[in-house]
């Protein structure tokens, strides 16, 4: 049962909150708002890529990718020694998209066209292209690392803390919020989420281990469904949207891991890779994206009540 509010728990609204369009600026559109921005940064960085690729040399490609990633390196460091949580979440999100875009892209990419590898052919069909075969490779590297998060005293991933409790691992006490530094956790989970669920669709697609219309792949890409549906539960209830941007990361890392398996079993094509030919879809999604991005950066920075729903834990 929920208690009422005290007054020194209410808090006053704010000239947007108040306005017309005040609405806008609660559950469940705080979630929602957060949700777009996170899923709608993955197909922009793909057309970035796409559109580097496709208008310039191979040297200028180098060159532009180092840049980026130096920018997007100075953008954490920012964000670091400002330590806030806004400014924080928001350059260790962007931050890591265009590092991964850049820099890790341009590494799996630089020895396959070296070396002119063509994609991997199997019963003469093609499956994966040379880069992503050197992204599956690094599983390995992928999983030596992860226990440091999954058993970290400072995590706020639900899934971590599930683990945690089920093997009765006592990680202490963790630091308040206000040590937190928001940038490096932010950018450190958008990069390993982006791994993990590279990792987990490339092996559901490859024929050499399961491919995309085994079974198992079906299943679990229900599931990674149905995790979706549950985060996004969970996320329309939250109240401040910054926390809702990284708790979003998981939950839309999930759901590009379907929209990945759906291209592969012939369901929709990837017009984000074709930025030229899909030129008014890709404005679509930018102007979407830039619309939700910018109703998040006004949107008034509040509390959550004693009134408003528990909100669940995030990183």
């Amino acid at each position: 049962m929920s208690t009422s509010p005290s007054s020194s728990d209410r808090v006053a609204p704010s000239p947007l909150e108040a306005g017309p369009l005040g609405r806008l600026y609660r559950p469940p559109f705080v979630g929602i708002f957060a949700f777009f921005i996170v899923l709608g940064i993955v197909p922009l960085m793909h057309s970035m890529l796409t559109l580097i690729l496709d208008n310039f040399e191979q040297q200028q490609q180098t060159g532009i990718n180092i840049a980026l990633g130096a920018i997007a390196v100075g953008m954490v460091v920012y964000g670091t020694l400002r330590n806030t949580e806004t400014l924080g979440t928001w350059m260790g999100f962007i931050a890591a998209h265009i590092i991964w875009s850049s820099w890790i892209e341009l590494a799996f990419r630089f020895n396959p066209d070296y070396m002119n590898m063509g994609p991997l052919v199997v019963d003469g069909e093609r499956i994966l292209t040379a880069s992503l075969l050197f992204v599956q490779a690094t599983v390995g590297l992928l999983m030596a690392t992860l226990p440091f998060f999954v058993f970290n005293r400072d995590t706020r991933c639900n899934a971590f803390l599930w683990i945690q409790r089920a093997v009765r691992f006592d990680a202490g006490k963790p630091l308040p919020a206000s040590e937190r530094n928001f940038a490096r956790i932010t950018f450190l989970e958008v990069l390993y989420v982006i791994w993990f669920c590279y990792a987990v669709s490339l092996f559901l697609v490859d024929k050499r281990f399961l491919g995309p219309h085994h079974t198992v792949t079906y299943v679990v890409s229900f599931g990674l469904m149905l995790w979706t549906f549950y985060l996004l539960l969970r996320l329309v209830r939250f109240t401040r949207i910054m926390a809702g941007i990284r708790y979003s990361i998981p939950t839309a890392g999930l759901f590009w891991t379907t929209v990945e398996i759906a291209h592969e079993w012939g369901l929709y094509d990837e017009f984000w890779s074709k930025p030229a030919e899909y030129a008014m879809e890709m404005g679509i999604v930018l102007a979407a994206f830039l619309l939700a991005v910018f109703l998040a950066v006004i949107m008034p920075r509040r509390r959550t009540t004693h009134a408003a729903p528990a909100q669940p834990a995030n990183q």
